[in-house]
């Protein structure tokens, strides 16, 4: 079997541990700044009561045959929860009916996964910075990049072509 070899395209280094880096060292240079952390949530808290109460009880119930749940039978998430998703928002005003809401896994493997709706023959414009999942699903598939900058001197705003790869 054939090796993809875009995987030796991805950059070593990863976002949330520069990040780490960086506010290590600044740190280190500032010990008495506070510092507001934006990068990485925030695992310095435990977790709400309201939380573990629930996780537990998710538990024990996957532990018993009688109530254990596999995978959602049509892939699209549990029904009761589905209907609890769409009560929770028309409490605000929202109409969202529970076969609009659509339960995965997280954010970060769908937005890796979209991209194979797409050719590779594609060009792709990131923004950096960017979250790592969309540059690095896309040098994964072996895209053309085109990058542009996205920083305070733009506005946040990517405008300002960089670099193609």
């Amino acid at each position: 079997m054939k090796i993809n070899s875009n995987y030796d395209k991805i950059q070593n280094s990863y976002l949330f541990v520069e990040i780490a880096n960086r506010v290590k060292k600044y740190s280190a240079a500032n010990p008495g700044a506070d510092i507001i952390r934006l990068g990485i949530g925030d695992v310095t808290r435990p977790l709400a009561p309201c939380v573990v109460k629930a996780g537990l009880k998710a538990v024990e119930e996957m532990g018993r045959a009688e109530t254990f749940r596999g995978y959602s039978p049509d892939s699209q998430g549990y029904d009761f929860l589905r209907d609890a998703i769409s009560r929770y928002y028309s409490r605000f005003g929202v109409k969202v009916s529970a076969h609009e809401v659509h339960v995965s896994d997280g954010a970060k493997s769908d937005c890796g996964n979209i991209v194979d709706l797409f050719d590779a023959d594609n060009t792709v414009l990131i923004p950096d910075p960017v979250y790592p999942v969309y540059l690095d699903s896309n040098v994964m598939s072996g895209r053309k990049i085109i990058y542009c900058n996205a920083t305070e001197e733009t506005d946040f705003a990517p405008v300002d072509r960089k670099s193609v790869v």
